[in-house]
């Protein structure tokens, strides 16, 4: 096949991954346009049979592609393995189509009349093929939410990234030679090889994601575990000394000495203050998303480090169901609303964080702010529009976020003493 036509109908094949399988959950719509551009020119190009141009406008979609994965979905692990999703869907396209018609050819099973008559069929198979495999890989990444759970890995793996994607490369190369110089053999070993590979690569990533899920799950069980520990251990410690408190303050009272047994109230009620007051962190308890209650949990430990009291406020049981966007987007919007709020606390000088979960038949609400009392009418600020503000508190990637859906909005309201951030997320009927 010449290498214009070649060019063309790979670009047409891209076009359908693009708009099929990586639209909005792996690229954002302006980066799906522009990707669409290249492709269009390559497509043009090709009526001009200028292959060098064609090859440079390639590498430019496939270099193009990888950053803006990665700028979207902010994973260098996802990215190889969409690399690798979108190479398999390819090779599997072509080779049980045209690939297979030709091989047949080149070892004169089929005659060259009817290797000429079957080969526009098989062209027009190779893209309903690829059609009907990035459809099918979109219906098992949404069923078993695959891409969901590898996005929950915090690391980036940039290492481990680079050097998969260096084979991923490399296999291609050398498949790509085996078919030039007609290599049977080498191409259905490779071809094999590349298959293999990216199943092996994407249930490793997606075993380690449910691995990591655990254990921050654990973490967060631990967590709760010590405090509860200590809650405990606190307790059989003031109940150990009711009796001598109890000795010490009849004492006082039989002799008169008021004032020195109101002092010692007050000792005692200084020391048994862990006991007395309530838990700041129980609504945690309410949460049964393992990877929220794993995200608030590093939220605890971070105002920890900050000296910042934090003070829970989920008076109902949130589940999954409650969400009604991606998880890892709405993890990644509170991610950065968390640091946001603890900026904003410690830029006032101020000592507590409040947080609320709470929800309606409608929707959840998402609350973090400075003052005890929650905002009831909290409205966007003027402080806070342009995109260089955004960017400078750390809320430009939210707002990327924030603008892929429907469901969500952020309301912000600041001044001089105070602040309150309120993300909003429509619930499914």
């Amino acid at each position: 096949m010449e290498p214009a036509l070649t060019a063309r109908l790979f670009a047409i094949s891209y076009l359908q991954i693009i708009w099929v399988l990586l639209y909005q959950k792996y690229i954002s719509k302006k980066q799906s346009i522009i990707l669409s551009s290249i492709l269009s020119l390559i497509i043009i190009s090709s009526f001009f049979n200028v292959v060098p141009y064609l090859y440079l406008l390639l590498f430019i979609f496939y270099t193009t592609l990888a950053i803006f994965i990665v700028y979207h979905v902010d994973s260098w692990i996802l990215m190889v393995l969409t690399l690798f999703l979108f190479n398999s869907v390819v090779i599997l396209s072509w080779l049980f189509t045209y690939d297979l018609l030709n091989f047949l050819f080149q070892l004169h099973v089929i005659s060259t009349v009817k290797y000429q008559s079957l080969v526009p069929f098989s062209l027009f198979g190779q893209q309903a093929a690829i059609f009907l495999l990035s459809l099918a890989a979109k219906k098992i990444d949404d069923t078993y939410l695959i891409s969901d759970s590898i996005l929950h890995i915090r690391k980036r793996y940039r290492l481990q990234s680079a050097i998969a994607l260096f084979f991923l490369i490399l296999f291609i190369v050398i498949r790509q030679l085996a078919i030039t110089y007609f290599f049977v053999k080498s191409f259905f070993y490779l071809t094999f090889l590349l298959l293999t590979l990216c199943l092996i690569v994407y249930s490793t990533a997606y075993l380690y994601s449910k691995y990591y899920q655990q254990q921050q799950k654990k973490e967060a069980l631990f967590e709760q575990y010590n405090q509860e520990l200590e809650k405990i251990v606190i307790s059989d410690e003031f109940r150990h000394d009711y009796r001598n408190i109890l000795l010490s303050l009849t004492d006082y009272i039989e002799q008169g000495k008021s004032q020195e047994a109101l002092q010692y109230i007050d000792s005692i009620a200084d020391y048994s203050k862990d006991v007395l007051n309530s838990d700041p962190y129980m609504g945690l308890d309410n949460l049964s998303i393992p990877p929220l209650q794993g995200l608030l949990m590093y939220l605890v430990e971070t105002c920890k480090q900050e000296h910042l009291q934090l003070h829970f406020d989920i008076p109902e049981r949130i589940q999954e169901y409650d969400i009604s966007i991606r998880l890892i987007d709405l993890l990644r919007c509170l991610s950065a609303l968390s640091e946001y709020a603890v900026k904003e606390t410690k830029r006032r000088a101020g000592t507590t964080l409040y947080v609320s979960i709470t929800k309606n038949a409608r929707q959840l609400r998402f609350v973090f702010q400075n003052k005890a009392e929650q905002s009831n009418t909290i409205q966007t600020i003027d402080s806070i529009t342009s995109k260089k503000n955004y960017k400078e508190h750390g809320l430009e990637d939210l707002m990327k976020i924030i603008t892929q859906y429907n469901e969500l909005d952020l309301f912000l309201q600041s001044d001089i003493k105070n602040f309150s951030v309120l993300l909003t997320l429509q619930r499914d009927p």
